[in-house]
């Protein structure tokens, strides 16, 4: 292979010098680098924990370094690692696996997981699959969360609607909804919805799975036949209904209005339900702490007949190959996905343990149920297709559409799938 010129970009430039002025400071301790994209309340969590890795090496110093971006996360990682200034231990997203595994720059972690006392059998063996390739494990899971429906309990009640009980069908849960959307001031207009249909694909793809539909044909190299096959038609027709027939969902601000525009009405009492992860249990606990809210999780509401069925991502560490000290970069690796650090990012709400002791201990320790619940739909998880796909982000940018030509623009659902599929097989066949 040909190696090309480039122009690295100045954040990145900014990002390289720093990781490459780690490895030592000139006291003759070790400097290691964990590069990820933690937002000020995580890296809060990780600044509590890391610098025991110090104590346990001594010489040794760990330095956390955050991303500004989430979305130049993997072209910064890659171009670090092209200049020959790799950070020695990264965040892998489960979006990043096909190419970071595909590249072959990342150290088999599979070897030396029991060696600095991690075996592969204490994480949750579907958390483990996302980061598998063969016998290969691209990097060690930290966290998880199952996507799950979020309610508002005060508004149940206030329409003395039942919560939802273990699995629930697609009918039960549009009756709830339905029962749930009010005209509370008699001004002939909704006030009160009974739930928020979100546009983007992370968000719906659980549901569509549970309805029987899906993005992509099985082995992952085509959407058409699958994505505008009678089954996902039937699907999307069931999800955009919910705006465009039952008008139980804001069929104009819920998808066109800023991020995070669900969960302001979510809390304001305007929408009972909202598609939620764990990654979100920190922004509601204000609320809840608060007594503004009362809040419940159910499972996502799958069609009578099939399974239930919900989505599962996740993230770890791995170790690029040519970091400096491997030994040391394992070993860190391994600590920052131990015992220590998952109850510590446990605490902190955004996530569910990927180690399956220390997710039972917590859901065991936890007085609102929400952790239970969590784990309950954890069986029924699949592996994303961004875990699946290299090309997924490209796909993954195109499916909103779905929604706005539907649910905005009146489109057939039938016609718009079958042209978005097209659109897919395009984006899958360039090289």
């Amino acid at each position: 292979m040909t190696a090309r010129a480039f122009r690295v970009p100045a954040p990145l430039c900014a990002c390289i010098f720093l990781l490459a002025c780690a490895g030592g400071d000139g006291s003759g301790r070790t400097t290691l680098t964990v590069l990820n994209w933690a937002a000020w309340n995580e890296q809060r969590l990780e600044d509590a924990y890391v610098h025991r890795f110090g104590v346990a090496h001594p010489g040794v110093r760990v330095s956390l370094a955050a991303a500004g971006n989430q979305a130049e996360y993997r072209d910064q990682i890659l171009t670090s690692i092209a200049a020959g200034a790799p950070p020695d231990v990264f965040l892998l997203d489960n979006i990043d696996v096909p190419a970071f595994a595909r590249s072959g720059l990342l150290l088999d972690l599979a070897p030396y997981a029991a060696r600095v006392g991690l075996p592969l059998s204490a994480f949750d063996p579907r958390v483990l699959a996302i980061f598998r390739r063969g016998g290969a494990v691209v990097a060690l899971p930290k966290g998880f969360t199952p996507m799950m429906i979020a309610y508002n309990k005060d508004i149940f009640d206030r329409a003395h609607v039942p919560y939802p009980q273990g699995d629930w069908t697609f009918e039960e849960f549009r009756a709830a909804a339905q029962a749930l959307t009010r005209d509370t001031d008699g001004d002939g207009r909704t006030d009160q919805w009974g739930f928020w249909l979100d546009r983007r694909a992370f968000m719906w793809i659980a549901s569509l799975w549970g309805l029987g539909g899906d993005v992509l044909c099985e082995d992952g190299t085509r959407a058409s036949g699958c994505l505008d096959g009678a089954a996902s038609v039937r699907a999307f027709r069931a999800l955009t209904d919910l705006a465009t027939r039952d008008s139980v969902t804001p069929r104009f601000f819920g998808l066109r209005r800023s991020l995070g525009d669900q969960l302001r009405n979510f809390y304001s009492g305007r929408v009972a339900m909202v598609p939620a992860g764990h990654f979100w249990v920190p922004s509601f606990r204000p609320h809840v702490e608060a007594g503004r809210l009362r809040l419940g999780f159910a499972m996502i509401p799958h069609r009578a007949g099939l399974p239930p069925a919900t989505v599962i991502y996740a993230s770890g560490y791995a170790v690029p190959l040519s970091a400096r000290h491997k030994r040391l970069s394992v070993q860190l690796a391994a600590f920052m996905t131990d015992s220590l650090a998952q109850v510590t990012l446990a605490a902190g709400g955004l996530e569910i343990p990927a180690l399956t002791r220390i997710a039972a201990l917590v859901a065991e320790r936890d007085t609102t149920g929400w952790e239970a619940a969590f784990r309950r739909a954890v069986p029924y998880g699949r592996m994303p297709w961004g875990a699946r796909i290299a090309k997924w982000r490209e796909v993954e940018a195109i499916l909103p559409d779905i929604m706005d030509r539907v649910i905005l623009r009146g489109e057939d659902v039938a016609a718009v799938l079958h042209d978005v599929a097209r659109q897919v097989d395009a984006v899958l066949a360039q090289p």
